[in-house]
């Protein structure tokens, strides 16, 4: 049994769940920012030239070189704005205390300390809100 709980934890007391939760939430800040600044792609103009080489299959052309990298970015978005989504559907669900905690400490990237003097609660009561918070939030976003 011991060696199950040691496998769960990290160097740092953490359980692997909550690691994985913090690591969503302060990733959070910066996808929401990224997908709000996105612009629009500039158009492109297709330029063409001539192949010399039999077999060639490489991409050569700007053009085509675009294309790629502007269809792996628009991916890169589209997961960007999953997770948000995710995460922002996940926080809806917690109790008022749980998601002010995530929000404040995550979101708005304060120390716990800081949380707990802005909230006037007790350590032990911080540290019980967001374990439990934080508890939720791995089920709902599945790194359970």
């Amino acid at each position: 049994m011991e060696s199950v709980a040691a496998g769960t934890k990290a160097a740092n007391k953490k359980p692997v769940h909550r690691r994985k939760v913090e690591e969503l939430l302060k990733n959070y800040r910066t996808w929401k920012a990224t997908l709000q600044m996105e612009e629009e792609f500039p158009s492109c103009t297709p330029v063409y030239e001539e192949r010399t080489s039999p077999g060639y299959s490489a991409y050569v052309s700007t053009t085509e070189q675009y294309g790629i990298r502007r269809t792996e970015q628009r991916e890169r978005l589209e997961w960007m704005e999953v997770e948000v989504k995710r995460i922002e559907r996940s926080l809806a669900v917690l109790d008022i205390d749980e998601r002010l905690v995530l929000e404040e400490r995550y979101m708005q990237n304060r120390l716990d300390k800081e949380v707990q003097a802005r909230l006037m609660w007790s350590e032990s009561t911080y540290r019980r809100i967001k374990k439990e918070a934080m508890r939720k939030m791995a089920v709902m976003l599945g790194v359970v």
